[in-house]
């Protein structure tokens, strides 16, 4: 059922679909006890299951598998520990679930929980800046699947999801990542649903204090930061029942550094010396530095006044300031005769026109600089109460949580050129280029060329509220009966703007402005990559503190726009976002014996979404742009069934068969009504090309339909030990409307030809075909020597092959749908981790690595996919942790991140102006090295 969209104020009426999660479940595992006390084993609650945070049936983590594969005498501890408990979670959940459970308090094997979604199979990471900035599940990104809290939807600001890389790993005890969904389950996206689950008092016996401290170093930046979390818990029998208290901090900090030496995108096509070359006209240099920091806490309350009664309270803390001091320096390569441009030392590619190096003099193009200074603040409140009720056969939970958080940034960026008449030597192979004449550590080289600035606010906060029923059943085919409902409201709330003042060929030189200058550091370190690695550049310190002496240092100049005040909003760029959720399920368990058993269960969503932004249009043309307040309503309903089976073949052996029916919601920014059109072009008309005078401007897609998919997964699963199992699984997911961003090119019967540029759009009849293939185990079997079952190994593989259909559009405005690849999906990931624990020493060593994909393309153009396209080629990753327990309650760790320094490579295909197709690197991307060492403790 949905209902008709309202979009006011604008010529068409759109069929917008948004809506939220419904009810949710979670079903974890606590850490597995060990069966002799042992130092750092995970202490938890007997017997072994876990104190629900939203609802559903626990699963139990010390069901026992394979005993007589493994001796009695093995003490399940540390990295067993961890291993057992992912794979008890994986063996009795009732969705395909994997997870990775925190060995001991603080000891998930990562820094971020980004990194160690990176370890699961089906999950493929993009990193930046010294971790896992981007996560994918099964080929699609955090829009495409729902992370939820302790079973609860989080969310950063005016989005709808939070990123995995926000949650410091010191303060989790597992990441769960479900690929198939059940009714009881927050409403997953068409990849599934993360849950971060944290630790709670009654997870422990008694008092536990813990902590780790350690000092963090990357190599590129050359800085070492301090980083630790502290946990206090403990719980008490009193006269009104037992009460647990349980406080967790920490603080994770990284100064980074990646270098990335780059071709332009653009192909240009000169001739030089009587002859056509084609190449990059441009060379940068870019650092990507900042400093990144993430505060965080979280507190947890639980009460059970009796056996089968419990009330807890719970409060979330994340912070996150990102101090972004990123710089560039590019180097012109094209000419013409107006600049006296010379060419020498040219290398081409045999057999072609494509230039592979050479020699310029007197550019065409001014040789320019830029040093950006930008502060980002993101601050995120949670609180939540609620209570569960298990006597017997019947179980009832509710929840009832706030969120609420806010997000600020401002950017301010000084733009120079450098002085003219420079010779440039460039290999468009590396990429890398040198200016040998040219003093970089002479200030009066320099020449101030504009200054930019933006600042964004953005805000959101939600109400959410659930219930949930079980009925269990001693036996007959129906095992249990559960029900539910959810109710959310929630609200958004994003501004941003932006100025630009330019003082191109006046001569003003950099000393005049009002800011400190230094070389900067040079990155490449441990490569004979990019000669030319270090110049001046201002401060990021200076430019933040003197942002009103550069405004009006522009204003004295000409600027009138700039005022002493920050940026204003721009109304564009602004809108207020509300969407309402009123959701129920109803699920039924059954089983035929020990055998067989699986659940069938549908959810209804009916939701309420509303948009209210700002058009701007110049409808003259002579720069009299009109804004229009638009606005647009919607009210829909989903029903999504779900179905499962799992076949227990043997005591070790189980298949399992889920179909579902998922759909995911476009973004509020996506969403947005708002559109800013200017002037339309002067070039003289074209009968071939009906957008050369085209209206150029960019918006949200108010028409986009939501993501809908068919989901189908089965799974094989072999369980030989206690920490060692194998399984394979298959799935595909028709996909309908799925989103990409493209341009997008229509007559308005008003305003003629328009362009809107990087709009998002659905596509039709999208497929993601896969398979997942994982080993994980201790080598812990009678017939191999007693010191080879101090090692073990975590195998797996994910196969992606993720298409959809695009529309591609020719100059002339023609059509066609072309079947091509998703964006960011490689087909073939793999990660092989070493294993060894013996004694008081553990170790693991990890090397991930994911195959070429494609990373963007322009869809205008041939059928061979655009005009454009590039496509990523990621280095393999290879990562140390060990530790060393010097007494039963303190462990020295080192862990090492990225110890190959293998570069990010970016290639790019032109067939621009109807040229032969031409390949080049676009750049190279070496990111940041870590090396920790800190101590683990508990008291």
């Amino acid at each position: 059922m949905k209902a008709t969209t309202r979009l006011r104020a604008t010529s068409s009426v759109v069929a917008l679909l948004l809506g939220a999660a419904p009810a949710l479940a979670q079903t974890t595992a606590s850490d597995l006890p060990t069966r002799t006390p042992a130092p750092e084993t995970p202490a938890t609650t007997t017997p072994a299951t876990v104190p629900d945070t939203a609802q559903g049936t626990p699963v139990d983590a010390t069901d026992p598998v394979g005993d007589d594969a493994v001796g009695e005498d093995i003490v399940v501890t540390g990295i067993r520990a961890s291993l057992a408990s992912s794979q008890n979670l994986k063996r009795n959940a009732p969705q395909i679930v994997d997870a990775v459970v925190a060995e001991d308090i603080g000891k998930l094997p990562d820094i971020a929980v980004s990194d160690t979604a990176a370890r699961i199979p089906g999950v493929q990471v993009v990193r930046l800046g010294g971790e896992a900035a981007q996560v994918l599940i099964r080929g699609l990104p955090e829009a495409f699947f729902g992370t939820l809290y302790n079973g609860r939807e989080i969310f950063t600001a005016e989005r709808r999801e939070v990123a995995l890389q926000d949650f410091p790993s010191a303060g989790i005890a597992a990441l769960e990542v479900f690929k198939a969904s059940t009714a009881n389950l927050v409403e997953p996206g068409v990849a599934g649903l993360t849950n971060v689950r944290s630790r709670r008092p009654f997870d422990f016996t008694g008092f536990e204090l813990s902590g780790t401290v350690y000092g963090l170093h990357t190599v590129q930046a050359g800085e070492v930061t301090p980083n630790g979390n502290l946990l206090v818990s403990n719980r008490w029998d009193t006269g009104i029942g037992e009460i647990g208290l349980l406080v967790n901090g920490s603080y994770t900090e990284l100064q980074f550094l990646d270098s990335e030496p780059s071709n332009t995108d653009f192909v240009a096509d000169p001739v030089i010396n009587g002859q056509r070359v084609r190449f990059p006209d441009i060379q940068r240099l870019f650092y990507r530095s900042g400093n990144r920091s993430r505060p965080s806490g979280n507190a947890s309350l639980q009460w059970r006044p009796s056996p089968d009664l419990e009330f807890y309270a719970e409060g979330l803390y994340q912070g996150f300031r990102n101090r972004i001091d990123d710089r560039l320096i590019e180097a012109t390569l094209f000419g013409n005769a107006a600049s006296n441009t010379s060419y020498g030392n040219l290398v081409l590619r045999p057999g072609t026109n494509l230039l592979e190096s050479g020699t310029v003099t007197n550019s065409a193009g001014a040789l320019f600089a830029v040093q950006g200074g930008t502060f980002n603040k993101t601050d995120t409140y949670q609180f939540a109460v609620g209570g569960i009720y298990d006597a017997g056969p019947l179980r009832i939970t509710a929840d009832l949580a706030r969120t609420k958080s806010t997000f600020t940034g401002s950017t301010e960026s000084v733009d120079r050129t450098l002085a003219g008449g420079q010779t440039v030597n460039f290999d468009l192979r590396t990429p890398q280029f040198s200016i040998p004449s040219f003093n970089a550590a002479d200030p009066a080289n320099y020449f101030f060329d504009g200054f930019y600035e933006e600042a964004q606010e953005s805000k959101g906060d939600d109400y959410q509220a659930r219930v949930d029923a079980e009925y269990k059943l001693e036996s007959g085919f129906i095992r249990s009966l559960q029900v539910g409902g959810r109710y959310t409201t929630r609200d958004a709330r994003r501004e941003f703007g932006n100025r630009f003042a330019g003082f191109r060929g006046q001569g003003i030189p950099q000393s005049a402005l009002p800011l400190d200058f230094r070389s900067v550091p040079s990155g490449f370190k441990g490569t004979d990559v990019q000669g030319f690695r270090t110049f001046l550049a201002q401060t990021y310190d200076s430019i933040r503190a003197n942002r009103t002496d550069l405004r009006q240092f522009v204003r004295a100049r000409g600027a009138a726009a700039f005022t002493d005040e920050a940026v204003a909003a721009n109304p564009f760029e602004t809108f207020d976002a509300t969407l309402e959720t009123i959701a129920g399920y109803g699920q039924v368990g059954y089983a035929v014996g020990d055998v067989l058993d699986g659940v069938v269960g549908i959810r209804a969503v009916r939701s309420t979404i509303g948009i209210d932004g700002t058009s701007f249009v110049d409808p003259t043309g002579e720069g009299a742009a009109a804004a229009t307040p638009v606005s647009l309503d919607d009210r829909f309903t989903d029903y999504l069934p779900n179905a499962s089976l799992r076949w227990r073949i043997t005591p070790e052996l189980q298949l399992r068969l889920s179909a579902t029916q998922t759909r995911t919601l476009p973004s509020f920014a996506q969403l947005n009504p708002s559109q800013s059109l200017g002037r339309p072009g002067t070039q003289p008309p074209s009968a071939s090309n009906p957008y050369i005078n085209a209206r150029v401007g960019r918006g949200g897609n108010p028409a986009l339909q939501r993501v809908e998919s068919n989901n189908y997964d089965a799974s094989l699963e072999y369980f030989f030990s206690r920490a060692g199992f194998v399984s394979v699984a298959v799935f595909r997911r028709d996909v309908d409307n799925f989103i990409q961003t493209q341009t997008n090119r229509f007559i308005d019967p008003a305003l003629g030809p328009v362009i809107i540029t990087d709009r998002p759009i659905n596509t039709d009849n999208g497929r993601i075909d896969g398979a997942e293939a994982q080993l994980s185990t201790f080598f812990d079997f009678d017939f191999v020597p007693e010191f080879v079952r101090s090692f073990g190994v975590q195998l797996n593989y994910t196969y992606l092959d993720a298409k959809t259909d695009f529309p591609v559009q020719n100059d002339a405005g023609a059509v066609t749908i072309v079947r091509d690849r998703i964006q960011e999906v490689s087909k073939h990931t793999y990660n092989i981790v070493g294993l060894f624990e013996r004694g008081p020493v553990s170790a693991r060593v990890t090397y991930n690595k994911r195959s070429r994909y494609l990373d963007r393309r322009d869809v205008r153009g041939d059928e061979e996919g655009g005009l454009f396209r590039e496509f990523a080629e990621p280095a393999g990753r290879l990562d140390l942790s060990t530790n060393l327990r010097v007494t039963e309650r303190a462990t020295v760790f080192f862990d090492a991140t990225n110890l190959t320094g293998d570069p990010f490579r970016v290639t790019f295909s032109s067939a621009r102006a109807g040229a032969p197709r031409a390949e080049f690197v676009r750049f190279l991307r070496f990111d940041e090295q870590t090396f920790s060492l800190g101590l683990r403790f508990r008291i």
